[in-house]
């Protein structure tokens, strides 16, 4: 619809079909890169939901007693039913250093409580992204790829932090695909439509405004708490489904608010005809 309603069904000139025909190449290059982001945080929301759930258990356990013993205990049934949930090799996964140190420490609100349970939790959220496949390409896990055998691990927080730097990257290149897509097609119609009224112009206004408001909503890694609480949201794929609502909304109201002029044909932005394309 947002593409296909606005083709020309008359030839324009060779030179002005030649931009036409290039400019399809980093249309097509932002659409992929638009439905790889997709399908990554898809993903990505199921594995965020799953961890919400694992983050309410593991609260359930840490608060409820003020043993450090009891707490170490509870926490490593409650980790083992994770690691038997998510089907994690339980010897990649050692946290039974972090367990001795909270059950050592005395106090679940020491330094040294909070420090082992953030490692355990660490763990376990590693464990559930990969239970998803959702895991750092290997340059980004070399250093740590033995990080979970012979032993506790020496930083916890070294796989997770490379999922999370992965997914900086995907965030960033998701919504300034999904803008450069809409700006794409602003482009595209401004080439197809030698003779534009003011539907055209306004579609073409449309498709820009909305596709740079995308395009800036990656700005957002700037700010590292705004950002983290987006990622972990159920927002991700529902505002880029909103904007393109919107311009589809917008852009059926344009076309009758705004028609063609008649002699304008299949040309016009709103006249009916124009639509057997689609």
């Amino acid at each position: 619809m947002l593409y296909f309603d606005q083709v020309d069904a008359k030839r324009f000139g060779s030179i002005r079909q030649q931009f036409w025909a290039l400019a399809h190449f980093p249309f097509h290059v932002a659409l992929v890169l638009l439905l790889e982001g997709t399908s990554r945080f898809i993903t990505w929301r199921n594995a965020t939901e799953m961890i919400d759930y694992l983050a309410i258990g593991f609260d359930t356990v840490y608060y409820s007693s003020n043993d450090t013993e009891l707490i170490a205990s509870g926490l490593d049934t409650f980790s083992a039913e994770i690691f038997k949930i998510v089907e994690a090799d339980v010897s990649k996964y050692n946290i039974t250093s972090y367990l001795y140190d909270l059950a050592a420490s005395g106090d679940p609100y020491s330094d040294v409580a909070f420090f082992a349970v953030d490692d355990i939790f660490a763990v376990l959220q590693t464990a559930v992204l990969k239970f998803f496949k959702i895991s750092a390409a290997e340059s980004f896990t070399k250093a740590s790829e033995s990080s979970y055998t012979d032993g506790a691990p020496k930083d916890p927080f070294k796989d997770l932090g490379s999922v999370f730097h992965v997914y900086d990257l995907v965030f960033v290149y998701f919504f300034v695909a999904a803008g450069c897509t809409l700006l794409m097609m602003a482009v595209l119609i401004a080439l197809a439509k030698k003779n534009k009224c003011a539907g055209d112009y306004a579609a073409i206004a449309l498709r820009a405004i909305v596709g740079l408001a995308l395009t800036l909503v990656a700005a957002v890694k700037g700010n590292y708490t705004a950002q983290e609480h987006f990622l972990f949201s159920p927002w991700m794929l529902p505002t880029v489904l909103l904007a393109i609502g919107i311009v589809v909304v917008l852009d059926g109201v344009l076309g009758y608010v705004l028609p063609a002029p008649k002699s304008q044909g299949l040309r016009g932005h709103g006249e009916p005809h124009a639509h057997e394309h689609a």
